[in-house]
């Protein structure tokens, strides 16, 4: 092989590696890109109502079936998406609400001489979240009430602990399904594990703190 042609060999492998290193990271960007932009994100969160008391400390906000609690959506993905179900899973056992209260969407009001600059969407579709947007579930039905408060306290007493602090542990998970099929939950598996080890040690030696979902 003579010099001239043993130069221009190794010229063209680098002109090869250049020119594929310049095209191919710009594809695998927009590849990623457009993945994550068909992707649903959705950030789920177990909401748990709080009062303060005259003497400054926080207790539970009860009703008449027990604490009450709720769901925050956030949704991260960029296009909007439609929350089919939503419910609980409490020490294993997953209970759908059959009448969630979803929050509801406001719009600016048409009457210029009203004090209330926005008023109900009526037209809104409430279990649409939007792009960037979160949304609250509630529960107000006295039957969804009902299976909540009975499942909590069978896990309470179960566990031997009480119903708020069964709540506030990972034994309570919210959980939310869009219309895709898809699930989202407020403890997602790493986090779970997170939280396991934490009440394992918590169980040990007494001293470790519940972490909130």
């Amino acid at each position: 092989m003579t010099p001239d042609l043993e130069k221009e060999i190794i010229v063209g492998i680098v002109s090869a590696l250049f020119t594929a290193l310049f095209t191919g990271v710009p594809a695998l960007l927009l590849f990623w890109w457009t993945w994550q932009r068909d992707q649903e994100r959705l950030i789920v969160q177990k909401l748990v109502w709080f009062a303060t008391t005259i003497d400054g400390k926080r207790i539970h906000l009860r009703g008449a079936s027990g604490p009450q609690f709720g769901i925050l959506i956030r949704n991260r993905s960029l296009f909007p998406v439609h929350v089919s179900a939503a419910g609980f899973q409490i020490d294993g056992e997953v209970i759908q609400l059959e009448h969630p209260y979803f929050e509801s969407k406001m719009k600016k009001n048409p009457d210029p001489q009203s004090n209330r600059p926005y008023i109900p969407d009526e037209d809104a579709d409430v279990r649409e979240v939007a792009s960037q947007a979160s949304t609250k579930v509630s529960v107000y039905d006295s039957t969804d009430q009902a299976a909540l408060s009975a499942a909590l306290s069978a896990a309470a007493e179960k566990h031997r602990v009480s119903a708020e602090d069964t709540l506030m542990s990972g034994k309570v998970t919210a959980m939310v399904a869009t219309e895709t099929g898809r699930i989202f939950t407020s403890l997602p598996f790493l986090k779970g594990l997170w939280r396991r080890a934490l009440e394992i040690k918590r169980e040990m030696d007494g001293r470790v703190p519940e972490p909130r979902t």
